[in-house]
């Protein structure tokens, strides 16, 4: 008895294919052969039949059929799934649906778009990338920059590591001076409080002040208390994590704050939007305290009642003396992590430390003198 594997899908009658009948291919010693099922025959009641099924050639023409008998030929839905498939070109993707046993899925209309949307959003970034990069070379090459020999000796440098180096050597220079200025600390004793979304968004923020405080020419050094939980293990996901970051000015300890900081805790200066004292210089001896916590404005005086608890100093930013907010007044943990940065950039000047930071979505109206009349201006991470 010869057994058969179907090439249609499960499931559907003969009916509904394009062609007159489906066609069965199945493997013989020596040689094979190509059977038409019937087209009344529906492909679902093959398979659930207990009795063999006759299959005859006079549904295609005797050009189209290659047999060993002209006599019918019978074959069972159990013999049919004990022997591999030997399919056409055409019907290979069906085939491999069919032999695993399901249909291949099929998009929505809002499936559609949604992915020639994504589809249209990737190609416009790459076109985008490229079109930078050809500005940016355009730029070399009007600047008189041999490009090709720059290339040369870079890849050099790497070979030789020449340039690795250099970057050393620059970064500790630079961190030799960080040791007489302030340091800033991210207290991360909120985790409880957030959800799984604000949780990630705080991770999140913690890497980009890594990688701002990286690139800074003055950077400082970065101290991360009670990290623990989720957001550490979001942060152990990056590569480098924590053996790179720690040769870059950063720490950090499952300990709460002041733990972290016992012998220094008189240094303590925690930022909270709520403080009655107004930051109107950074010293140069404290440690600034930021809060990490990401809740959409949801927990009131959470920073405050953190430093009250620690029994530590509060203080709050000038932005209302120098700015004037017409959307959300909320700041995230990287942003005022990037002002103290910037502080120090901009020769001490809180107004363009502030602009250069805040993103355009904020609406900012600059204030030439005087307290804004819109209230004081919320500059905690409470965001």
């Amino acid at each position: 008895m010869l057994r058969v594997i179907p090439v249609a899908t499960f499931g559907r009658s003969i009916r509904s294919q394009p062609s007159l009948a489906s066609i069965f291919t199945w493997r013989t010693n020596p040689t094979s052969t190509l059977i038409v099922l019937p087209l009344s025959i529906p492909l679902l009641s093959l398979f659930n039949m207990d009795k063999s099924v006759p299959v005859e050639k006079s549904a295609v023409g005797s050009s189209q059929i290659l047999s060993e008998s002209s006599a019918p030929v019978e074959c069972s839905a159990a013999d049919a799934l004990s022997k591999d498939v030997i399919t056409s070109p055409a019907s290979t993707s069906t085939a491999q649906s069919a032999a695993e046993g399901k249909e291949e899925p099929k998009l929505s209309k809002n499936q559609l778009k949604k992915k020639r949307r994504y589809e249209k959003a990737v190609e416009m970034k790459r076109r985008r990338k490229a079109q930078k990069r050809e500005q940016k070379r355009a730029r070399a090459l009007a600047a008189g920059r041999d490009l090709d020999e720059e290339r040369r000796i870079q890849e050099q440098n790497e070979a030789s590591g020449e340039g690795r180096r250099r970057r050393e050597e620059k970064w500790l220079a630079k961190m030799e001076e960080a040791k007489s200025r302030f340091r800033i600390a991210i207290d991360c004793s909120f985790e409880e409080q957030m959800t799984p979304k604000e949780i990630n968004s705080l991770a999140q923020q913690i890497r980009y002040c890594y990688a701002a405080n990286k690139r800074s020419p003055n950077p400082c050094f970065i101290s991360i208390s009670s990290l623990s939980g989720v957001t550490f293990e979001h942060l152990n996901k990056v590569c480098g994590f924590p053996e790179q970051w720690i040769s870059r000015a950063f720490s950090f300890s499952d300990k709460p704050l002041v733990e972290m900081h016992t012998e220094e805790r008189s240094k303590l200066v925690y930022l909270t939007s709520d403080s009655d004292n107004t930051l109107e210089h950074l010293d140069d001896g404290k440690i600034y305290i930021i809060g990490g916590i990401v809740d959409r404005n949801r927990l009131k005086h959470a920073t405050l009642n953190r430093a009250k608890e620690l029994g530590v100093e509060t203080a709050r930013l000038p932005i209302s003396q120098h700015l004037k907010l017409f959307s959300t007044p909320v700041l995230t943990t990287n942003h005022i992590f990037e002002v103290l940065l910037e502080y120090r950039k901009n020769n001490n000047d809180w107004k363009q430390a502030m602009l250069s930071v805040m993103p355009k979505r904020k609406d900012i109206k600059e204030i030439e003198g005087g307290e804004s009349k819109d209230g004081r201006i919320d500059n905690d991470s409470d965001a």
